[in-house]
């Protein structure tokens, strides 16, 4: 490993983010909105452009494990950045060619508080595409260049007291895309509240399947915890590991603490491309939820928990 001292003079650093860019590897956002791109071999540092982070209102900061500030995301080619306030709903994506905001974005008012804002970027046959949440149980992809939307479909919130199809009663969180792109992690919740980390297929989402992220037939919900925003990364497009994790006790409906090592958690590939694709029955979706060796009952579990929390449901239903 090799370490790298910058002489770094500008306000306040806030984030940083690799990327592969010809003027440099780094790119980082200063707490006056600049954003600069450091070659970490020559230690150039190149002022591309300011943003106007505007005031944000923070309340119980850090209450759900979710650091209230503002982040910056970019494509693996560095041509655009998203900045992104974690814990809010107000972010923009920038092209740093000619540095000019293409989107701007809302993740919505409804609880933005208990999440990092869902964001990340991925490639579209060989074109950058930025994910984004639009509500809390919404997410969309759009042309970073434009800011045209690639997911359109139909409502995904309540219409008239009713649930849409393929409607989804979850809370969107930090999202972490495989190496390759191909899929996504991500950290979320559901009432009351409940941890419930899942992974879906991205590249069928962008390409064959709108409804993909909501309910298609790669979706995998990995395990019940107390907490969500815990570290999770990618170790190859297989395999995910989690931190914080626990041993959850279906009967009190909460988590156990875990003991001390590794566990594996196991998830099924969906079926390859030109085979019958069908749902998931419930033993499958059991037998894909492994948690510290043992198989959480998704139907028990759920029966249970929409008993003990019934009223905290409709809440939560006649507000989306």
């Amino acid at each position: 490993m090799t370490e790298t001292t910058l002489d770094w003079t500008g306000p306040d650093l806030l984030d940083a983010v690799e990327v592969r860019r010809e003027d440099g590897d780094l790119l980082v956002l200063d707490a006056a909105g600049g954003i600069s791109c450091i070659d970490l071999e020559s230690g150039a540092i190149a002022l591309l452009g300011t943003v106007i982070l505007c005031e944000q209102t923070i309340e119980d900061d850090g209450r759900y494990g979710v650091a209230s500030r503002w982040r910056l995301h970019a494509s693996a080619d560095g041509a655009f950045a998203a900045i992104v306030f974690d814990g809010g709903s107000d972010g923009f994506v920038v092209d740093l060619d000619d540095f000019r905001i293409t989107l701007k974005l809302d993740g919505g008012d409804y609880y933005p508080d208990t999440v990092a804002f869902s964001l990340c970027f991925l490639s579209l046959r060989g074109a950058a595409v930025v994910v984004h949440r639009t509500a809390w149980n919404r997410l969309d992809a759009s042309d970073p260049r434009t800011g045209a939307l690639l997911t359109q479909r139909g409502p995904t919130t309540y219409v008239d007291g009713k649930a849409p199809p393929h409607y989804l009663d979850y809370f969107h969180g930090r999202l972490h895309p495989s190496p390759s792109g191909s899929r996504l992690f991500d950290d979320g919740w559901a009432w009351q509240p409940v941890g419930i980390p899942r992974v879906f297929d991205a590249a069928a989402w962008l390409s064959d399947n709108v409804w993909e992220s909501e309910d298609g037939p790669s979706v995998r919900w990995l395990s019940y915890c107390d907490d969500w925003n815990f570290p999770a990364c990618w170790i190859d497009d297989d395999r995910v590991v989690l931190g914080h994790m626990s041993n959850w006790n279906d009967e009190e409906f909460a988590s156990d603490p875990a003991p001390p090592g590794a566990a594996r958690r196991t998830h099924h590939r969906p079926e390859p491309a030109g085979r019958d694709v069908r749902p998931q029955t419930a033993d499958e979706r059991r037998a894909a939820c492994l948690v510290l060796g043992r198989t959480i009952d998704l139907r028990r579990a759920w029966a249970r928990h929409f008993g003990l929390v019934g009223r905290q449901r409709r809440l939560h239903r006649s507000a989306a």
